[in-house]
């Protein structure tokens, strides 16, 4: 985690104290340029851990890899990140097929309870989302960084590279559910998808369209269900 953060001296207000100076911890935001096969292919800001699933992730979002086993060599030199790729596949943007999943109403509030737990980076500097997956036991993987589209990326990187299905997995998120992190989950075969925050009608549109169950506004023991509720029991 300490690569995640950095200390700077600051000021802080209060009506007591008046303005006081500070040293204080502060989310690190990183900047890559992704070089791939040697050309410049897009600039990456984020939180710099886990870089090598966040870019088999992205790339794999992307479609230019279907599996990690694609990338040749990855290589960090500073701001830069060079990858080459055995090959370039397009047109691999389908959604996975798989097996289905439902899960009790109980077990999922206490899954966003264990989810929001999960990340001390978050409990120290409040700057960061965070993406799980978990089955009906627990917890199975969390990431976290400065930007949602980030950590799916990492989660799925993390799949890729430890063939893990998603199909049967739940989903959390800390943050809203757009149409692009929607999309996101389509891609990656999510079916049950559960944030604390809002669902957006683009999100929710897509939802209903290829009947994935999404749940948003999940807090404490309550929270609302925009499409095919038919996966949470009672």
């Amino acid at each position: 985690m300490n690569e995640d953060i950095i200390y700077r001296f600051i000021h802080k207000y209060s009506p007591e104290q008046g303005i006081e100076k500070f040293r204080d911890v502060i989310i690190n935001e990183c900047c890559f340029n992704v070089y791939v096969n040697d050309n410049l292919y897009k600039k990456i800001c984020c939180t710099p851990s886990h870089l090598d699933e966040l870019l088999i992730g992205y790339l794999a979002m992307e479609g230019l890899i279907c599996s990690n086993s694609d990338i040749k060599s990855m290589e960090f030199k500073n701001d830069r990140i060079n990858v080459s790729l055995n090959v370039q596949s397009q047109g691999h943007n389908d959604a996975k097929k798989g097996s289905d999943i439902s899960c009790s109403a109980a077990k999922l509030t206490r899954l966003m309870h264990l989810h929001l737990k999960s990340s001390d980076l978050h409990k120290l500097t409040g700057g960061v989302h965070v993406m799980s997956l978990a089955n009906q036991e627990g917890l199975l993987v969390s990431r976290e960084d400065i930007g949602r589209h980030n950590a799916v990326d990492k989660l799925y990187g993390y799949c890729l590279s430890n063939g893990m299905n998603c199909s049967d997995k739940i989903f959390l998120s800390s943050g809203r559910v757009t149409r692009e992190i929607m999309q996101k989950l389509l891609f990656m075969g999510i079916k049950l998808v559960v944030s604390r925050a809002a669902v957006t009608s683009l999100a929710q549109e897509i939802a209903q369209q290829q009947e994935i169950t999404v749940l948003g506004f999940a807090r404490g023991e309550r929270f609302n269900i925009y499409t095919h509720p038919y996966r949470v029991l009672s």
